[in-house]
């Protein structure tokens, strides 16, 4: 363990700040080039000092994004300026990309790491990031494209493993020119076959960077849609900060990201005016004592207030035709409505309805279904069932016109791979198909 009292954090932090304003504004003595994004996102993180990590790293604790700073690697003699600034960039965006509370979607953890760093690192000069990187050169058999999503590189990086370890050489072999063996030399002498084995050892320094990442496996759904508010909270009051001048010398890939973000932010629907519309009445009403309104009975203050709480029957379509990149798309307007403070119930169906619960702010792991499409069902439990003040389907539109009539108001929420408007013609209730909302995975 190192001695930490040989490091003066106070001289570290002094040297970080140097750094957040030449991320900023530039140095062209120490040819670092002004990136205003990194500089200000920098300046308002969170940093800590400690030796449980190698470089950098980055965490999430107590509603707060933190910094993770080894004394150590800010020594002039080991970590350069560019290096820094290098290492930096990468934790930002790790940040910006969501990857550090994106990792409990996916399986493999390793390979998800591999992917994650393979989306960051294409913004950083090679020459500012350490040794053994990951980068998209590493991979040379796989032709990776650039600036893609973290998924993509995930099912990439997972199919070829896959795939290598298939064509793995069969054991006491004896045959001569077995296709196995055939495929086994090949294999031996693929770059990114080699390069990737070694990427997915426990002990490479890049998997071990993003070990203070498994924290936040433990945490509530709860705590990480806080912990993701808190984030994009982050980016926005940096956008807010950067002048039309900064925002320009954002690179153009991040700059469209940005925007995707900012733009995926805001709901199709306004759903608090088609709420109003939905119903002039409501099932459930509920009292609340009130220091504005006097007692009409007796005059007195505290009064009561009667408070309408509309129920919504949400029809999630979980048919084969709906994927994952749609049901995301649902379950992002779904949430604008649950902000409304309505009650949703919700009814998976593709041709039979499937799971059913109510909504509570977080979306489930995995849904039921995935066969063939049939829309009566819904209708059917809202009108004999459940009876809603509106019932809201979220569907690609691929089916039959339902046999059913809702007795009350209804609306189709069509996502955007889905079926024009105008196949829906003959469907009860109105139409909005989600073109103004676009498809983000990074």
């Amino acid at each position: 363990m190192e001695n930490e009292e040989v490091y003066n954090h106070q001289k570290i932090y002094e040297e970080i700040a140097k750094i957040s304003s030449k991320l900023t504004i530039g140095d062209r003595e120490k040819m670092v080039e002004p990136e205003p994004f990194f500089g200000h996102f920098f300046t308002g993180m969170v940093k800590k000092i400690t030796f449980e990590i190698d470089t950098l790293a980055v965490s999430y604790q107590d509603g707060l994004v933190i910094l993770y700073i080894n004394p150590k690697f800010w020594t002039i003699d080991l970590a350069p300026l560019l290096y820094r600034i290098g290492v930096i960039k990468h934790e930002i965006l790790h940040i910006v990309y969501q990857h550090i509370l994106a990792i409990h979607k996916y399986r493999k953890k390793m390979i998800f790491n591999l992917a994650a760093d393979l989306v960051v690192n294409q913004y950083i000069k090679s020459t500012h990031l350490p040794e053994g990187a990951i980068l998209l050169s590493c991979f040379p058999e796989l032709k990776l494209r650039p600036h893609e999503s973290v998924l993509y590189y995930y099912n990439r990086l997972n199919d070829f493993q896959k795939e290598c370890e298939d064509n793995k050489k069969c054991k006491n072999c004896e045959e001569k020119g077995c296709q196995d063996c055939k495929n086994q030399s090949n294999l031996d002498k693929n770059q990114s076959w080699k390069n990737l084995k070694n990427f997915l050892d426990q002990e490479n320094t890049w998997q071990k960077k993003h070990k203070a990442w498994e924290k936040l496996e433990d945490l509530s759904n709860a705590e990480k849609e806080i912990a993701n508010d808190a984030i994009k909270k982050q980016i926005r009051d940096v956008m807010k900060r950067l002048s039309t001048k900064d925002w320009g010398k954002t690179p153009g890939e991040l700059k469209s990201y940005l925007d995707l973000l900012e733009h995926n932010e805001k709901p199709v629907i306004n759903w608090k005016r088609a709420l109003k519309l939905f119903a002039n009445s409501s099932s459930k009403t509920s009292l609340k004592n009130t220091i504005r309104r006097a007692s009409k009975r007796y005059g007195t203050t505290p009064g009561i207030k009667i408070l309408k709480k509309q129920k919504i029957l949400v029809a999630l379509d979980t048919s084969g035709s709906v994927s994952d990149e749609d049901l995301k798309e649902f379950f992002g307007e779904l949430h604008h409505i649950w902000k409304q403070r309505v009650e949703i119930f919700v009814v998976e169906c593709d041709t039979k309805i499937g799971n059913t619960y109510h909504y509570k702010g977080i979306a489930p792991n995995s849904v039921s279904g995935q066969g063939g499409t049939i829309f009566d069902e819904p209708i059917r439990y809202a009108n004999d069932v459940y009876r809603p003040d509106a019932l809201i389907y979220f569907t690609d539109g691929y089916a039959d016109v339902p046999k059913y009539t809702p007795i009350c108001p209804m609306l189709w929420l069509v996502c955007t791979n889905g079926t024009a408007i105008e196949n829906m013609v003959n469907f009860p209730g109105r139409k909005v198909q989600m073109k103004n909302k676009i498809n983000m995975n990074n």
